[in-house]
C-alpha cells in the first residue's frame, strides 16, 4: 500500500494521494495542533475543505490527505488555492 502512494509538498500545504479502486474520490484533512488553537484549525480546515469542493469534480479515484503547514493561516484564498491545485496536480490527483 505504501508503494502506491505519492505526496507532493508546497510552503503551504502537503497531500498524499493514493489510488482507489472504485470510481469516487475521498479528501481527508490532518490538521495539528501545532497550528494553533481550535478556532485557527477549524477556520483552516473550512478553507481547505471550500477549495477541494471546487476541484473533486476533476479529480479521479483517489484517497487524498490534505495537511496544511503553518504558513496556510495567514494566507489568503487565492494563494491557498494556487497552492493546493500545485500539488494536487503533481501528486497526480488531478
Amino acid at each position: 500500500m505504501r508503494a502506491e502512494r505519492r505526496g507532493a509538498g508546497d510552503p503551504l500545504v502537503r497531500v498524499q494521494v493514493r489510488p482507489r479502486p472504485d470510481g469516487n474520490p475521498r479528501i481527508g484533512f490532518a490538521v495539528s495542533r501545532r497550528l494553533g488553537g481550535a478556532v485557527a484549525r477549524n477556520r483552516t480546515r473550512r478553507r481547505l475543505r471550500a477549495l477541494c469542493d471546487r476541484e473533486l469534480p476533476s479529480m479521479g479515484p483517489v484517497d487524498v490527505v490534505v495537511i496544511p503547514t503553518a504558513a496556510a493561516l495567514p494566507a489568503t484564498f487565492p494563494e491557498l488555492r494556487e497552492a493546493l491545485h500545485r500539488v494536487l496536480a503533481r501528486a497526480g490527483a488531478l
